[in-house]
């Protein structure tokens, strides 16, 4: 079967790891403890870094280190490794080259090489807070989040003053969604920091998730009383206030005065700035949304930055009906934006209000960056509230204005298609090729309409182009191939070709069906059923597909089958006046043949 391109809506275009690794710390003991170079700066190594090299005794333990360090510079990385090793096992006791060690095996991509090397640090110092937190991240980084986590639970009990560990080991229970495990976490920090407002934070956070509103409520407000600046517990005690909110209830002093906070301590923040007027609108106050709206589409309509970061924040997160109100609330202040009107439509459209999306569509100016591409999305709308003629003499008049323009012409092909307007269809696109005679959709698209309009030699020798140009394109290959298949000609070659097509989109249900029909075509009727019914399960029962499977259930003499077959998919062939009549005769005729049979058999017996 040919199952043709459905022209859809386009798509509208919208561990620092080993932190202080070079720096060695205070306390290291090794030879390096006066002598640490800084990262590398330049792509070769420095005069002063050659000079201090040249006056270092070969055989001091520093001198490797410093080859290490000409090496590295030098993007010399094998070398550099060599060197570091050489240095390391002169200086075993130096945490420092063990860091750079790892950190190099990181680089280098030798995480195994990397996470041995912590392990032996670790094996000689089972205290050592840094060695552990190298090997807990080293863990945590290759995926064994539990003996992490263990780790990290080791440096708790030595350090409980190490505020990272807490951090990332709450942050570690929250990834797996072990909330109780967080929730003791963030309390120890708490109770060792009764003044670090992240603790406090993540509380509120646990809090929040467990329903348990009023305790979250205590732990954000005890997070601004820690940090006055923050604007994230504010917009997590929004949220609070507003879920205890009915739909008809008043204004909420409190969240108003929150949105005001927030906004004075970042006076561009899109969140709040969009929010503040929303609420104001959703509770009845539309008046005094549409007028912050207005003020702030007057000053941000050219502000790209500020436009998509609303767009992340409404259309991005789904909340499309909250961007619909937005965006034409800005519009009022700058009515003219193509940006606004092209945020404008897009929420309407995935609203499916596609009237109201056309509306702001065509407001869209054609020095709009995506203005083509808007053009053929509003014709597509138009046919999606039934005004088919709208599309095609809106469609004509932007053709007119942007011609040669492929997806224009494509899609104004196809809506003469609908309308059976096979020989203005092949006009449009024959005059199209002239400009774009290699251009592939556009002869496929010709083949289809020559076809429909009975050109049957012309659609092959079209299709046969297509193939040339691209020898992979399964739509040619498969169109072609049942175009010899249901005139029962070439049939060797039909079935080699929809093979091919079968090979590059092998789940394709509807090139299966192609192949089953070549089949049935050479009376394989055992091959065609099997085929073809593994065709029509994998296209739930499409109605043609269907009506092959009971043709070739039928030259089985499986009637009471094709009579199944048949019956199954007549209601849904009533948008297809064509098959749902052929269906219909098929269903009367193998009715009157398998009663025929019936009686042919009882008066026998």
């Amino acid at each position: 079967m040919i199952n043709l391109p459905v022209l859809k809506c386009w798509p509208l275009i919208l561990l620092i790891f080993l932190s202080g690794c070079s720096s060695a710390p205070q306390n290291d003991k090794g030879m390096l403890e006066q002598k640490v170079m800084p990262p590398p700066a330049a792509s070769e190594a420095s005069e002063e870094l050659m000079q201090e090299f040249s006056e270092t005794p070969s055989d001091s333990p520093y001198y490797n280190y410093l080859k290490f360090q000409i090496h590295k510079k030098n993007r010399e990385t094998d070398k550099a490794l060599e060197s570091l090793l050489k240095s390391a096992a002169k200086d075993p006791d130096s945490f420092y080259l063990k860091k750079e060690l790892i950190a190099l095996y990181l680089y280098l991509d030798k995480k195994e090489k990397a996470l041995q090397a912590a392990e032996e640090v670790v094996d000689a110092s089972p205290d050592n807070t840094d060695a552990l937190l190298i090997l807990a991240k080293l863990k945590q980084m290759l995926h064994f989040p539990n003996e992490a986590r263990e780790l990290y639970q080791k440096i708790f009990q030595i350090d409980p003053e190490n505020k990272d560990v807490y951090l990332i080991l709450g942050s570690m229970y929250m990834d797996i969604d072990n909330t109780d495990e967080a929730f003791k976490v963030y309390s120890k920090m708490a109770e060792q920091f009764p003044n670090s407002y992240a603790a406090h934070f993540f509380l509120g956070k646990i809090h929040a998730l467990k329903k348990n509103a009023e305790y979250a409520e205590e732990a954000f407000l005890k997070t601004i009383e820690c940090n006055p600046n923050l604007v994230e517990p504010r917009f997590e005690l929004i949220k609070i206030y507003k879920s205890r909110q009915t739909k008809d209830a008043q204004l909420n002093p409190e969240i108003i005065s929150l949105y005001e906070k927030i906004l004075d301590i970042e006076p561009h923040n899109t969140k709040a700035a969009m929010e503040l007027p929303l609420y104001f609108h959703k509770h009845g106050r539309k008046e005094k949304a549409a007028e912050i709206f207005a003020e702030i589409g007057t000053k941000k309509a050219d502000d790209y930055d500020f436009l998509m970061l609303c767009a992340r924040e409404f259309i991005g997160k789904k909340r499309y009906k909250d961007a619909s109100i937005v965006f034409t609330g800005l519009l009022k202040g700058a009515p003219d934006s193509s940006t606004l009107n092209y945020l404008a439509g897009m929420s309407f459209d995935a609203l499916k209000q596609s009237r109201k999306a056309i509306h702001h569509f065509l407001k869209i100016t054609p020095e709009f960056e995506h203005y083509k591409k808007i053009v053929v999305h509003t014709a597509y709308l138009y046919t999606e509230i039934d005004a088919l003629d709208k599309a095609i003499s809106f469609l004509e008049k932007k053709q007119a204005e942007l011609p040669g323009d492929i997806d224009i012409i494509t899609y104004l092909s196809s809506f003469y298609e609908k309308k059976q307007w096979y020989e203005k269809g092949s006009a449009l696109l024959e005059k199209s090729l002239k400009d774009y005679p290699e251009n592939a959709s556009l002869l496929f698209r010709l083949g289809i309409m020559q076809d429909k309009a009975g050109r049957k030699d012309a659609c092959i020798d079209t299709m046969k182009k297509v193939i040339e140009i691209e020898p992979d394109n399964a739509s040619a290959l498969n169109y072609l191939g049942y175009t010899y298949a249901d005139l029962g000609i070439e049939l060797d070659r039909a079935e080699a070709l929809i093979k091919k097509a079968l090979e590059i989109k092998p789940e394709d249900g509807f090139i299966m069906d192609s192949l089953g029909w070549v089949f049935f075509k050479k009376e394989q009727y055992k091959k065609a059923v099997d085929l073809l019914l593994k065709a029509a399960e994998i296209t739930s029962f499409d109605p043609i597909i269907s009506e092959h499977l009971g043709d070739a259930y039928k030259k089985l003499n499986k009637r009471e089958k094709a009579l199944e077959t048949y019956t199954k998919v007549l209601e849904k062939s009533k948008d297809n006046p064509e098959t749902f009549k052929n269906l219909e005769k098929k269903i009367k005729a193998v009715t009157e043949e398998i009663a025929e049979t019936s009686k042919a058999e009882n008066a026998q017996n």
